[in-house]
Formats: structure tokens, C-alpha cells, sequence
């Protein structure tokens, strides 16, 4: 899928692997228990849409 709708999904995964790393570098189980919940969420919506994801979280190569 491409468009805006597929556009905002990359972003927010993008968003979203900053978030993870951000926690394990802070060393927050909070924000790492946050972090991931949201990953599992964006990663469940960009399957649903076939919207491919890249390891970075970003546009697949």
C-alpha cells in the first residue's frame, strides 16, 4: 500500500523505534513497557494494511 494513509503509518513507526531506544538507552521500564505496546500496535496496523515496515521501522528497502 502506498499514500498518505501508508506514509503515516512509516512515520509513526519511525516515532515509535525512537521511542524504544530511547528507553533502553534511558534505561525506563515505564517508557520501555509504553515503547513496546505501541510497537506491537503499529506493526498489527501496517500487516492489516500489507504496508511494508523496514527494520528501522521506516519504508522497507
Amino acid at each position: 500500500m502506498s499514500g498518505p494513509f501508508a506514509a503515516a503509518i512509516r512515520e509513526r513507526a519511525r516515532q515509535v523505534r525512537a521511542a524504544l531506544e530511547t528507553a533502553r538507552r534511558d534505561d525506563d521500564p515505564e517508557a520501555l513497557i509504553v515503547a513496546e505496546g505501541e510497537w506491537d500496535d503499529v506493526q498489527r496496523v501496517a500487516r492489516d494494511h500489507d504496508i511494508e515496515l523496514g527494520p528501522d521501522g521506516g519504508v522497507a528497502a
